[in-house]
This record gives structure tokens, C-alpha cells and sequence, in this order.
């Protein structure tokens, strides 16, 4: 799954009301297809420009997490309804193929190379305790955040200070490449 959620429709026809919606990520065996719909076992009908075959793998892992901007703030959530910071970093990597844990202070130590801030560029993981965010550029962050409450993008600047005073510094940033 490609886009940030599909809708599984019971027939080939988009105003046909939605069987079962699913998130990024999803994975799905497709029985037969047409020229506009995937079709499962079920005979639900996915939109054939929302999935993509498991091996292909996104190019960017950054422009991934920003297609889920704006998704709700939820503890341990993995999707567009719902997702936090280590979920957002999975779900980027896991669409660009590269494994990830699932708990932020897992990925602290399991991803990448050390690296300093002030070399920060896209891609790099910056880690809190507690806290992941992704690098967009050496300015700009993109973050699942409770001070947002959503999928946000801010200057990094902005919320290591913002951070820093709650008593958390930037405890690694990481890079993958």
C-alpha cells in the first residue's frame, strides 16, 4: 500500500460504500485484477494507483512520512488514524525497504551511524529520550509529536529547545546512509 489509506470496495464502482479500509503498509494477496481495481480473496476492490508490488521500494523515506503530515498524535499507533514518532520512522523505512524496530529507544541503537547535529541533513534520525524525529533538511523536522498532537513539521531549532526545557536533550542523531 502506497498511499496513506485505501478503501477495499465490494465492487468496481468508487461510490459503492467501503467494505474495509486499510493503512500504509498493508499488505494484500491479490487474486485478479482489473484495469482500474486489485481484487482479493474477498472480492474486495482496491484502487490499482494505491498499492505497488512488495518489492518495490520508495526512493525517499522522508517524502513517505510526509504524506502522513497532519495524521493524529496516538501512543503506539502505525497509522494515518493514528500514529506516533517510532511508528512514523517505521512505517518511512519499512516503505523504502529498510527494517526498523518498532520502539524509538530500539532504533536509537539498532539505525545507523552516530553523526553531529550540526551536520544534520534529510534523512537523519534525531533521538530524545522517548522521541524520534526525521530530518527533512538541516532546518526542518517532520515528527509524530503530543505538543502538535499530529504528524507535524517544525524547525528543528524550534523543538530541540522546546524539548530541552521539559528536561530532554537530543540525546543521538543517526544517520542511515
Amino acid at each position: 500500500m502506497t498511499a496513506p489509506r485505501t478503501f477495499g470496495f465490494p465492487g468496481a464502482n468508487i461510490k459503492l460504500p467501503p467494505m474495509i479500509a486499510l493503512p500504509m503498509g498493508a499488505m494484500l494477496e491479490i487474486v485478479r485484477q482489473d484495469e482500474r481495481f486489485a481484487i482479493d480473496a474477498f472480492g474486495s476492490h482496491f484502487p490499482l494507483a494505491h498499492l505497488a508490488p512488495i518489492a518495490k521500494k520508495q526512493p525517499d523515506f522522508v517524502s513517505v512520512a510526509e504524506t502522513l503530515l497532519g495524521a493524529p498524535y496516538l501512543w503506539g499507533g502505525k497509522s494515518s488514524l493514528g500514529i506516533d514518532c517510532s511508528g512514523l520512522v517505521q512505517i518511512a523505512l519499512q516503505a523504502a525497504g529498510i527494517a526498523s524496530p518498532r520502539d524509538s529507544k530500539v532504533q536509537e541503537t539498532a539505525l545507523g551511524t552516530a553523526t553531529p547535529l550540526a551536520g544534520l541533513r534529510r534523512g537523519d534520525l534525531i533521538f530524545w529520550k522517548g522521541h524520534v524525529a526525521i530530518a527533512r533538511d538541516n532546518e526542518t523536522i517532520i515528527h509524530a509529536n503530543a505538543h502538535h498532537m499530529m504528524v507535524a513539521i517544525e524547525k528543528a531549532a524550534d523543538a530541540i529547545a522546546r524539548i530541552k526545557a521539559t528536561g530532554n536533550d537530543v540525546t543521538n542523531v543517526k544517520r542511515l546512509v
